[in-house]
């Protein structure tokens, strides 16, 4: 529950803002807001200021939102294969990426209220994941486990 809080509050602090900024080209505001734009430019600069921001909050929230749905989606995959893992890379884009067991220079698990993350640094990238990502919590510890092993062969 906590985590659809926290969403829905990015999503509407996201879009008030474009929101607030697109209200303010619309209504022409008031010369003593906007009186060094007009000086600076022209009389029209502005609305077409205020405009411009908009759209670039606009675009700020897009991009928000897909870092948001992304982070709570978490990890889709992992892979422990016989000479190396299969891990989302800890990135905005969690692309996966194939960590060998002999790169991974420290598996340390933070805990996080609520659950628990997973950072595994390797030569060939970072990993993060989030024990919520997992069916259950044994899971994420048998993962964690098995990946120690796999390391120290």
């Amino acid at each position: 529950m906590n985590i659809i809080l926290s969403a829905a509050l990015m999503v509407v602090a996201a879009l008030a803002v474009t929101a607030g900024l697109g209200y303010i080209a619309y209504t022409n505001p008031d010369t003593r807001i906007t009186r060094m734009l007009t000086r600076a430019l022209s009389p029209e600069a502005p609305p077409l200021f205020f405009w411009g921001l908009a759209v670039l909050s606009l675009l700020a929230s897009v991009i928000v939102l897909r870092v948001a749905s992304r982070s709570q989606s978490g990890a889709s995959y992992v892979e422990l294969g016989l000479t190396s893992a299969l891990v989302p890379k800890a990135s905005i884009s969690m692309s996966p990426i194939t960590i060998p067991y002999s790169a991974i220079t420290q598996i340390q698990v933070i805990n996080i209220p609520g659950q628990q993350m997973a950072v595994i640094s390797s030569a060939a990238g970072d990993s993060r994941l989030l024990s919520k990502s997992f069916s259950a919590p044994s899971d994420f510890i048998a993962f964690l486990k098995a990946l120690q092993e796999r390391r120290h062969g």
